[in-house]
């Protein structure tokens, strides 16, 4: 367990000229002006607001306008993609899936670059677009079965999905194994 530390004051502590102890209610209230009586801002009887507080004021106003006005817009276009059906929430989900998978390797990047990998981009990229397929193949499968099943080039997609996703990842790690070899 670790020794206490004597004689350790806190900021917060013996600020307020009260001897280490918190406000009370009651001694917030004490300090606070009637609703009759005048302000500390409006003691020297100028009740012209201060510029500075004033340009605050506007930014927040602002800020707040901006954020209620793409909060609402993003609310409409989530309500707008669920009721337009399963292949526009398919197309936002990748959308979104693909471009913050882009913000993950640019950061990922810089230490292979500092170690010199050659393809580390490529990969990645090859992956996530395996994987997509893997994850996403049997629902676009299952919701276009009408579509799919139907069409002679799309069959063998759909018929040999898990062995194609199989030797993606096996295509895959060829180059994986040979870059950690050299």
């Amino acid at each position: 367990m670790a020794k206490a530390h004597r004689n350790v004051k806190f900021q917060h502590r013996g600020s307020n000229g009260q001897g280490g102890r918190r406000p009370s209610i009651s001694d917030i209230s004490e300090g606070s002006s009637e609703p009759g009586s005048p302000t500390k801002a409006g003691m020297d009887g100028n009740s012209a607001v201060d510029p500075l507080t004033q340009s605050d004021y506007e930014k927040k106003k602002q800020t707040f306008i901006t954020r209620t006005i793409w909060s609402l817009v993003m609310i409409a276009v989530f309500f707008t993609a669920l009721l337009s059906g399963h292949i526009y929430v398919i197309g936002i989900v990748t959308a979104i899936q693909i471009i913050s998978f882009k913000e993950v390797i640019a950061i990922a990047n810089v230490p292979s670059r500092a170690k010199n990998l050659k393809f580390t981009r490529s990969l990645n990229w090859y992956f996530l677009g395996t994987t997509m397929y893997f994850l996403y193949g049997e629902s676009v499968i299952y919701y276009f079965k009408h579509i799919v099943l139907v069409d002679k080039v799309l069959l063998p997609f759909a018929t040999h999905h898990r062995f194609i996703s199989f030797m993606l990842y096996v295509i895959g790690t060829a180059p994986v194994t040979l870059q950690a070899v050299e």
